[in-house]
């Protein structure tokens, strides 16, 4: 059985956050080519900056005590959370961990009346995550490039 975990992140965690949330979306920006909104481009003064923030929290996810990942929790008022990013890295993606993390923070965000977040249209697997998860599209789309559009998602 595998054991998943979020351990609140802190200031001198950047580097592994940075890191991992690198090493988790460069395949996308090497297939897309999203230059401009590419989480690879991001400087690690914006995990710092994100990690000192007083409206959101930052998770490492552990998988049997191994950092695989992490998650943001952005706090948007009235009892409402962006989830941006969700991020594993590959070797350990497609093995139930993202559907356990978001049961974990449906749990501890339980006052939650709304979620929001965002996805790449064109990649299904993420989709299928999240709509299997309670998520439903808003029908707000965003284009990117001419082989990437972001879709937005809520649940209620």
């Amino acid at each position: 059985m595998q054991e998943i975990e979020l351990v609140k992140a802190q200031i001198g965690n950047e580097e592994l956050i940075h890191k991992m949330k690198y090493d988790s979306f460069l395949p996308l920006y090497n297939h897309y080519q999203d230059t401009k909104t590419s989480p690879v481009k991001e400087p690690i003064s914006k995990v710092i900056a994100h990690l000192k923030s007083d409206n959101c929290d930052y998770y490492v996810i552990k998988h049997n005590n191994l950092p695989v990942g992490a998650v943001r929790v952005v706090s948007e008022g009235e009892n409402t959370y962006r989830i941006s990013p969700l991020f594993i890295i590959p070797e350990y993606q497609n093995k139930g961990i993202g559907q356990a993390v978001l049961g974990m923070l449906f749990d501890r965000y339980n006052t939650a009346a709304k979620w929001i977040l965002s996805t790449i249209k064109q990649e299904k697997g993420n989709c299928h995550l999240y709509e299997k998860c309670g998520f439903v599209r808003t029908g707000r789309e965003e284009i990117i490039n001419d082989r990437m559009t972001i879709v937005y998602y809520e649940k209620t």
